[in-house]
């Protein structure tokens, strides 16, 4: 039945919707209010002025970081060093005698610089390893490069040498790569032959009691003292 109010004939129809519209209304203004500050006060986290309700990190530390793998990977895009700034020491862990020193020669003889050889204390049962420290990453993939079968260890040492183990499984068939081998072409990124970390993830194993000497280490020349430099000085003036 229809009721006249203020004028106009409304039904119950109408009152109905109109509430219903009025409802609607305020309800996606609350929502569109409520999404509005989600959304600035998650800029003002992300942009820093502002802190989050979370107090660890979202990055885990590295100092909290624990893997099985332990090769480190070499750095992205990074083709091979040249051969004669790459000092190595060859170490035989079988009881083949001299093998250490066919090694050592052949390395020799494609450029890399040789401080040692010598056997080893401990047997190995693989093809070859190759130890190397935090400064010696990309020398020790520049030489993993000459054999067909190897493991790259990293220890503490703080030095760019190079040590090349010798294995039971060592043999001229799965030995050192043909010099004309694709994988000796210096154009060709060094890679990693195993899943590997970034080397700042991995831990170093302790580097052995006796490390060769780095021969591209310049020891700094000492100062001369005022004397020193007036006796250079009446030297090169003598006759």
């Amino acid at each position: 039945m229809n009721q006249k109010s203020t004028g106009t004939l409304r039904t119950r129809r109408e009152i109905l919707r109109r509430r219903r519209r009025e409802r609607q209304v305020i309800v996606f203004g609350v929502a569109a209010i409520a999404l509005g500050a989600v959304g600035f006060a998650s800029y003002s986290v992300y942009s820093g002025e502002a802190e989050g309700p979370f107090s660890a990190p979202f990055v885990t530390p590295a100092g909290d970081f624990f893997s099985d793998i332990k090769l480190p990977c070499p750095p992205p895009d990074t083709l091979p060093m040249n051969v004669g700034e790459v000092p190595y020491r060859v170490l035989n862990a079988t009881d083949r005698a001299g093998l250490a020193g066919e090694v050592s020669k052949t390395l020799e003889g494609r450029g890399f610089v040789p401080v040692g050889v010598g056997n080893s204390s401990r047997k190995y049962d693989g093809h070859v390893r190759i130890s190397f420290g935090p400064e010696g990453l990309v020398q020790a993939y520049t030489l993993a490069n000459q054999f067909s079968n190897y493991e790259l260890v990293l220890d503490n040492r703080t030095n760019t040498t190079v040590d090349v183990l010798i294995g039971e499984a060592f043999s001229d068939v799965t030995g050192i790569r043909p010099l004309l081998a694709p994988e000796l072409q210096p154009d060709i990124l060094l890679t990693e032959n195993a899943p590997c970390l970034p080397l700042r993830l991995v831990e170093p194993e302790p580097a052995p009691r006796i490390v060769p000497d780095d021969p591209f280490t310049i020891e700094p020349s000492p100062t001369p003292s005022p004397g020193d430099a007036d006796v250079a000085a009446e030297d090169s003036i003598t006759d």
